[in-house]
Order: structure tokens, then sequence, then C-alpha cells
């Protein structure tokens, strides 16, 4: 029979083949304490924290607006500000 941290190690597999970066590193941080005699389990944790933070930041930057204004100087060149 599987302890908890073993099904939470299976479980942040499949997320992880799910590509579910989210639920994969919740499972992974609930089994480090059971498995922290495996240098493996740290790497495989920090990677996919590392690629959910990259995630989230793209997301932000690809749902960030920017604004452009005009600005007359001297009544006759345009220059541009973002």
């Amino acid at each position: 029979m599987l302890s908890d941290a073993d099904k939470a190690y299976y479980r942040a597999l499949q997320a992880l083949r799910d590509k579910d970066y989210r639920a994969a590193a919740g499972f992974l941080k609930y089994a480090e304490n059971q498995f922290a005699d495996m240098p493996e389990l740290g790497i495989l944790r920090g990677s996919t924290e590392l690629l959910l933070s990259v995630k989230d930041e793209i997301y932000e930057l690809e749902n960030e607006t920017i604004e452009i204004e005009e600005i007359l100087i001297n009544g006759q060149e345009t220059e541009f500000r973002g």
C-alpha cells in the first residue's frame, strides 16, 4: 500500500504530464519531507516552481496593456511615449 507521500509524488508526476504545473508544485511540496533524502525530488520541485513562475510572468506580460501618449512639442514635432 502506498503512503500519502508516495501518492502525492505520483499525482505530481501525472499533473506534470497533464501540464498542470500548479497542482504538480503542490503535490511535490506535500511529498518533500518524506523524500528529503532524494535530491532529484528537490530538483524536480524547484524546476516545476521555476516553470510555474515563468508561465505566470508570461501570462502577465501577454495581458498587459500599453498606452501610447502623443505629445506636441512647440506645436510642431510629435514625440511618442509608451
